[in-house]
């Protein structure tokens, strides 16, 4: 699908961007000792190992279905998504906190260079750049939805890890220039350390979100209530569909739905549709072999009659939702 040939090019655009941004920053960190600065590096080394994850996750997740599974592999990519939420937690937030504690207790000594800024400057240039790539891809597929409910309602966990990553690091770049600044100023290792604090925490929050967000697409979130209803009423609109009940859905990989209902047919509708057969074969109905030879035959007809019927409107539903891959309707 086009959603996920997007969200694979922004996962692509933010490993290359976070790569480079990571060895920068960890080159600058030595020649400084900044606790900022090493938050950062660590920060981007996060993102540039979860990224890696995410992408991992995307090409999986394309495998077809097959004998050992039947919908696919979709669900793959909400596992890495959350293995690279819990890798933010770990490595980003858990490490970055740490290292907040120790140069709390044991302030290290700074020797802060130009370079340091410059290097923050690229960083911010580049995770900018990796941001509104992102962001592009939300407008562009967002339809008549806001950005952050798409974001939030989103079946592609790898676009939404992206933008707040990328967003947090832009965020995280700023807070350290102004914390080093702030420690060249007055000499003291005090705003680096709140820095460090302030990044890590941030980490924390998105590896949170990012884990509750594929927690459920794993367990199985249902589709979205608006596309449901549509399902239903579209149902419920339909000649031959009496009443519609049972409804249930699930999230079975990104853009990849599955419905099913039970559906009480209307039988005197599919009857009418028929008159014409049955007239054409009436005078069969005078001998005994006749009318076992018109049952047979009726009862295949209508049966093949009721599967056009479902083909018919399961055509037309995966029109106007093509993420509808999936649909079930049984006979109540």
């Amino acid at each position: 699908m086009a959603g996920s040939s997007s969200s694979k090019n922004a996962v692509l655009i933010a490993i290359f961007g976070n790569g480079l941004v990571t060895v920068l920053k960890f080159i600058t960190f030595a020649i400084s000792g900044s606790g900022a600065m090493l938050s950062e590096s660590l920060h981007s080394a996060a993102d540039t190992g979860n990224q890696l994850l995410l992408f991992i996750g995307i090409r999986r997740s394309e495998g077809p279905a097959d004998a050992t599974f039947h919908y696919g592999r979709g669900a793959e990519r909400f596992l890495f998504s959350l293995f690279s939420a819990i890798g933010i937690f770990l490595l980003g937030c858990g490490v970055t906190l740490y290292h907040g504690v120790h140069a709390t207790l044991h302030p290290p000594e700074l020797s802060y260079h130009w370079s340091i800024f410059a290097v923050l400057g690229i960083a911010l240039l580049v995770d900018g750049f990796v941001l509104w790539k992102a962001a592009q891809i939300v407008l562009q597929n967002k339809g008549d939805k806001s950005f952050i409910e798409y974001v939030r309602e989103s079946s592609d966990p790898t676009l939404a890890a992206v933008l707040l990553e990328d967003g947090v690091a832009c965020l995280g770049v700023v807070i350290a220039f102004v914390a080093i600044l702030l420690s060249m100023a007055t000499g003291s290792h005090i705003p680096d350390v709140v820095a460090t604090f302030l990044i890590g925490a941030m980490m924390g929050l998105i590896a949170f979100w990012l884990g509750y967000k594929n927690s459920a697409l794993i367990i199985g979130r249902a589709i979205p209530k608006d596309m449901q209803d549509d399902v239903v009423r579209f149902l419920e609109e339909q000649e031959s569909v009496v009443a519609v009940s049972g409804i249930r859905t699930r999230i079975v990989g990104s853009d990849l739905y599955r419905l099913s209902a039970q559906v009480d047919w209307s039988g005197a509708r599919i009857a009418e549709s028929m008159v014409d057969w049955v007239e054409e074969r009436a005078d069969r109905l005078t001998s005994s072999e006749g009318r076992r030879e018109f049952t047979i035959a009726f009862g295949e007809h209508m049966t093949n009659t009721v599967a056009l019927e479902v083909d018919r409107i399961e055509t037309e539903l995966k029109k106007r939702h093509p993420e509808l891959d999936f649909l079930d309707l049984e006979s109540e």
